[in-house]
Parts: C-alpha cells; structure tokens; sequence
C-alpha cells in the first residue's frame, strides 16, 4: 500500500504537504495540490475519510512512551477519559519533529481533539493541527493556542534552595535539549534562585533527555569546581549518579545529585532521588477539561495554566563536603 512518504517522493514535495492537501486542502497551493492528487490516484492511496461528525475519541500525543515520564502522564489521561465516558487514542511519537508532525496531522481528523505533548514542534504545525480539531498543549507554549504547562519552575527553584541551605555555593545543571520549552522554565527559574541566593550555577551542555546523556555529563560534571548538580529529569540524574559512582564518587556526601520528574524508580535508586514531583493527576484532569470546553466551543479564548510540583528530598543530597 502506498504512503504519503511515496506520494512525496513521486510528487516532489514534503511529506507534510501531501498530509495537508488532504487534511487542510485550502492551504496548498491548487496546482500542487492537483498533482499530488493526480499522483496518489496513480498509486492507488486512499486517504483516511474526513470525519463527519463527532467520534467520541480524543488523541494524546506523546513523543517516547518508552521514558518513564509519561505513563504517569498517560494514566492521569487515561483516568480522566474514563469518568467522561472519553474513549483515548495514544500516540506515541519518534522524537523527530518532522515525523511527530505528519503522525499528528493524519490523525487529528479522526479524533474530536488532541492533547499534544511535542515541545519541539512549530507554532505553525500546531496551528495547521487546531484548524483541523481543537488542540491543548501540554509543556509547551504556542499564541492562540491553550496549554497547560507542567514545568515546575516553584520546583527548580526549590531544588537550587535546598543546594544552598547545604552548604553548596556552585551547582552544576545538565540541560535538556536547547529548544525544549520544560528545560528553558526549568533553567530559567533556576537562575534566578542562584542569583537571589549569591550561587554559582553553572550550565553545562545541553542533550538529550535520556540516561546516556546522564553518563556523559557526570564526567563534565567533575570537570566542573562544583559540590553538586542538577538534571533536567530523573533519567539524566540516574545516569550522572552510576557514572559518579563509577569514578569512585560517593553520591550524597562527595556530591549532591537532584533531578526532576519523581518517576517511581527515583525512591528505588541507591540512594534514592531528591527529585521534583510533576502534578501527572492535577495536569491530565486539567488539560482534558480545556480540551473539552474548547471541543464545545472552538472560539473559547485560549488560556495558559501552569501547574507546579515540590521538591523531595532523599539521600542523593546532603550537605556540602569540605574541600581543602
């Protein structure tokens, strides 16, 4: 059977060019359109029929279901949909902006909206998906469309303070990637914790959110004159703690880890986590609730909430150790 990515192919255009020409047709130019038409009557595609009327369905779009972020996410959605009598599509991204975009744009006429969790995708491919169904944002901000931002910059904040009240006046920061909207708050609000507080932060190089990138930057991290460091989520803290411990670094006494997300293998860990919980139950019923007042009424002004978690405080921080 043939696919969209064949129909650009033979066509000459990108692969989101065909997806809208059937899903957003007024927004190709006519003869573009025609040939892409003329081309996938040649292969034989048919597209997915228009929806006509309302389906009962939603969409969550999330971009790794495999990161243990998001199935606290997807059950708070999930639990939600069930008391609404909501049926829930989920759809699970590649972390590719391109590719996440033509997913969502083949589904979004199928489902009466979306939830969409895809902070490196453009303002102009979230809007060409709200032209279609109405879309709630989550962690990631976009004018005119609604969102609800899980970011926890009270949370951040929090975790810089309690460095300083232990002692530590220079904190390391592995990032998260440079365009993503949850590390840009989280770093943000740190910065400013740092400055009010007279510490010194450093900000290493920004990576993927994953474990891998943890490893990597515990290595910059002792490269750094600092008594402790904060990652962007729990994974990276995980790996910064086992390649500490791999150089002979005992986590909580020679340096102080925190991270974010509070996933549930932060209190399983050796030593458990110092994290930042995310509102997963307060953030899903929220969104839904936005997705479906606007699904009523698709001319709702858009509005922003900004849901905060707190930090908690285990073994992989304690107070700063004396350098001679």
């Amino acid at each position: 059977m043939a696919t969209i990515a064949d129909i650009a192919q033979a066509a000459g255009v990108s692969k989101s060019t065909v997806s809208r020409s059937f899903t957003r047709p007024d927004s190709v130019n006519a003869e573009t359109r025609e040939r892409i038409l003329a081309v996938a009557a040649s292969l034989g595609y048919t597209p997915a029929p228009a929806k006509a009327e309302a389906t009962g369905t939603i969409a969550l779009f999330i971009p790794d279901i495999a990161n243990p972020y998001y199935p606290p996410l997807v059950k708070a959605v999930q639990a939600a949909c069930r008391r609404q009598s909501i049926s829930l599509l989920i759809v699970d991204g590649e972390d590719d902006p391109e590719a996440d975009a033509e997913e969502l744009e083949r589904i979004i006429g199928r489902v009466d909206g979306a939830l969409v969790f895809a902070p490196r995708l453009g303002a102009g491919r979230l809007r060409a998906l709200d032209a279609v169904s109405p879309v709630v944002l989550i962690n990631h901000l976009t004018d005119g469309l609604p969102s609800v931002v899980l970011s926890a910059p009270e949370g951040a904040r929090q975790a810089v303070e309690h460095l300083a009240a232990l002692g530590h006046t220079s904190i390391a920061y592995l990032p998260g990637r440079e365009d993503n909207y949850s590390s840009q708050v989280r770093i943000a609000a740190a910065e400013e914790a740092a400055d009010h507080l007279g510490v010194t932060l450093r900000l290493l190089t920004h990576a993927e959110p994953s474990y891998a990138a943890g490893v990597r930057g515990a290595d910059l991290v002792l490269a750094e004159p600092v008594t402790a460091v904060i990652a962007h989520n729990d994974l990276m803290a995980f790996g910064c703690m086992n390649r500490l411990a791999d150089r002979g670094v005992n986590v909580g006494k020679d340096m102080s880890v925190i991270g974010f997300d509070n996933n549930w293998l932060a209190s399983a860990s050796r030593p458990a986590l110092t994290t930042v919980t995310t509102p997963y139950e307060r953030g899903g019923a929220v969104a839904l609730r936005m997705l479906t007042e606007r699904i009523g009424d698709p001319d709702r002004p858009a509005s922003t909430v900004h849901l905060s978690g707190d930090l908690v405080v285990r073994a992989s921080t304690g107070p700063a150790p004396v350098r001679d």
